[in-house]
């Protein structure tokens, strides 16, 4: 009999599969932190669709990145397939996070208030 899981493909992007590695703890440590990083430059009044477009632009350059040094590492042709597909990932992770997670949390409110200041 065959087993289910010999058929299973799953891509080699570092957000699906936990890679104990430098790499992988250092990307997901990121990945955590990003809507954070992305909150300190968001102004408290801007609606939720200007930022999601931060964070759209956050995670894309993370993924681009990640992107650049996997292929400079393994001395191949960058994969910008996999780098989108990569950032609309790590954009949906970050947007869970930040809309969901995060809402109206302390460390959220804390971090949008010491970004960009609303000049009222």
């Amino acid at each position: 009999m065959d087993n289910a899981s010999d058929s299973l493909v799953f891509p080699d992007l570092p957000t699906y599969l936990f890679a104990p590695t430098l790499g992988g703890v250092l990307s997901l440590l990121v990945q955590i932190v990003l809507p954070l990083l992305a909150a300190l430059l968001m102004k408290s009044s801007w609606s939720t669709a200007t930022k999601g477009i931060i964070l759209l632009a956050a995670s894309s350059l993370k993924a681009f990145l990640e992107a650049w040094i996997a292929a400079n590492d393994a001395n191949t042709a960058f994969d910008l397939r996999g780098a989108v597909i990569n950032a609309l990932v790590v954009w949906g992770i970050a947007v869970g996070i930040h809309f969901g997670f995060l809402k109206n949390t302390s460390v959220q409110r804390a971090a949008i208030s010491s970004g960009v200041k609303d000049g009222r």
